[in-house]
């Protein structure tokens, strides 16, 4: 995968313009030396090398090394993104040894777009055919998926509504999603499929694949009789871009390696341009490290300039408590979060030491079957290397709803576009597969009431039920922090219900023994409570629960 010599000493025009404007920026005074900045600065080789890891033991030391770890690991390996002299003394100084897999990650870019250009070129002279569901031919910018989401809610009114998560990123962007499903403005207590895309800034594909199936729905219902079924059954919603911020600067700014967020100072709000500034450029807080399961545990660093950053506490990021409330708020019976790049399905637990699940054999099976389709490995996550705080180490065994990390692609966070496509629909043994078959899969999991839970029964038509349940999470370091799921519905005018719902038990609880009840409210439109009842129900039941005194008082 080396390039030519003429790429090896090239600093893009916008990242040379970014590190002149960051020299008579805000610098805060106490901030460590920014290996990434002088590696730049000094015109140093940014390279993707294949660490040797022969052992756990090897793995586990490599993550001390605060080096950026790609999303891509083996049995016997882990990829870094080495940035000049510094990390590759710091490794041999470690006693690894390594193959260089890209020897100039910058020209690297350059190349990416000579090839993006020429085949958004060969679409437009129809020497090829667009086959994406958009009928995009290159990578999208922030501004391209707000206004593709407005466009998709403006073209299928009953089928899409666009909404705003609970808060603004750090820049003071809002985070935007859209929910898919037949009758979309009903309330009506349907399972639902999450889909959400770069909580990392540079794996593009990520809000790409996320994008794509939002259109392919939308074009193919009616058509596909699988889709029409989903859409039937399931409330399908869609965050494409989880990290507005970072994906802005890795996207337009120049610096396409760009990960985490941008929080350049525990506790304070950026200033403006303080996060595109050279100086800055290792800080910020991984996203996919904060939430609060197992928050702070391995795989997440105590640096702020570790590109595995942890935050200062669980959920201390906008952008993370705002996926929080999002699924706090709705019945996910099944998750998607998409990343890149190493070709894998994980699976909770995302450290060894958790032991596996309590529902391992419907995950595992599952895993496996969108494996089949995308041609990946189905694995648990921590084989890839030990990771804590990660989104479904929150969502799982908070909501017991089924939740993967899609690792996409094999060899770079953002290949070039076309590979885009083949990721989508597959290539080779996967043509006409591909992640769109994986997540179709995904999501008729989520309408398997085998996989999830019911709550059926009969009550006033346009009463609000609420299911709601309180309880904590617990930290690595046994700190036990509040959450609360708050979910409603409301009963149709027939007055019988079916509220599709995640388990009343958390996994964790179920691994002990025990047994949790959801508290079920009907409630006026107004918030009047009129009845309250106890709802406990496992994976895989239905209970019913006649909400009789309701009736009689609404």
């Amino acid at each position: 995968m080396s390039h030519p010599a003429r790429w090896k000493r090239l600093i893009p025009l916008a990242l040379a313009a970014a590190l002149a404007a960051g020299a008579g920026g805000q610098v805060q005074a106490a901030a460590p030396p920014d290996p990434k900045a002088e590696a730049y600065q000094q015109n140093e080789l940014v390279q993707l090398l294949r660490i040797s890891t022969p052992t756990a033991a090897d793995k586990q030391r490599l993550t001390t090394l605060d080096l950026d770890l790609a999303e891509s690991a083996g049995q016997s390996f882990v990829d870094v993104v080495a940035y000049g002299n510094h990390d590759r003394r710091l490794l041999e100084l470690a006693g690894f040894t390594w193959t260089t897999l890209e020897d100039d990650l910058v020209g690297a870019d350059r190349e990416r777009e000579a090839a993006d250009a020429a085949y958004a070129e060969a679409v437009r002279s129809k020497t090829i055919a667009a086959t994406l569901p958009s009928g995009r031919t290159a990578y999208r910018q922030l501004a391209d998926y707000t206004n593709e989401m407005a466009a998709l809610a403006g073209q299928y009114p009953t089928k899409v509504k666009q909404f705003t998560l609970k808060n603004p990123s750090l820049e003071n962007r809002a985070v935007r999603g859209i929910e898919i499903t037949r009758d979309v403005n009903a309330n009506n207590g349907k399972p639902v499929f999450l889909m959400l895309g770069l909580h990392h800034a540079r794996e593009w594909p990520s809000g790409e694949l996320t994008m794509e199936f939002a259109y392919d729905l939308l074009k193919n219902d009616g058509v596909d009789p699988r889709i029409t079924n989903i859409l039937d059954k399931a409330r399908v919603v869609f965050v494409p871009v989880v990290n507005p911020d970072g994906f802005d600067l890795s996207r337009t700014l120049g610096y396409e390696l760009k990960r985490k967020n941008c929080r350049i100072t525990n506790g304070q709000v950026p200033t403006t341009g303080q996060c595109a500034q050279s100086a800055n450029r290792s800080r910020g807080v991984d996203l996919n490290r904060n939430y609060s399961g197992f928050w702070g545990g391995p795989g997440a660093s105590s640096s702020l300039t570790s590109e595995t950053y942890r935050g200062a506490a669980a959920f201390s990021e906008p952008e993370s408590r705002s996926v929080q409330a999002l699924v706090s708020g709705h019945q996910v019976t099944t998750l998607i979060t998409n990343h890149t790049y190493s070709g894998l399905v994980l699976r909770e637990p995302g450290y060894a030491g958790a032991g596996p699940t309590p529902d391992e054999a419907i995950y595992k099976a599952l895993g496996d079957q969108m494996a089949a389709q995308n041609g990946y490995t189905s694995q648990f996550s921590y084989q890839l290397y030990d990771t804590t705080g990660t989104t479904e180490d929150w969502s799982y065994y908070a909501t017991g709803g089924l939740g993967f990390t899609f690792e996409h692609g094999t060899s770079t966070f953002h290949p070039a576009f076309s590979s885009v496509v083949n990721m989508y629909f597959g290539s080779g043994s996967t043509a006409g597969k591909g992640n769109r078959s994986a997540f179709l899969l995904a999501a008729e999991s989520t309408i398997n009431p085998a996989r999830h839970s019911i709550v059926t029964g009969s009550g006033p038509a346009g009463a609000v039920l609420r299911l709601k349940k309180s309880f904590t999470t617990k930290t690595w370091n046994g700190t036990q922090l509040p959450d609360v799921l708050d979910s409603t519905m409301v009963v149709p005018a027939g007055g019988s219900y079916t509220w599709h719902i995640n388990p009343s038990t958390r996994p964790a609880v179920v691994q002990q023994g025990g047994t949790e009840a959801w508290t079920l409210t009907c409630e006026r439109p107004t918030g009047q409570v009129l009845e309250t009842r106890q709802v406990t129900v496992a994976r895989g039941a239905s209970v019913t629960a006649n909400l009789t005194t309701c009736v009689a008082g609404f």
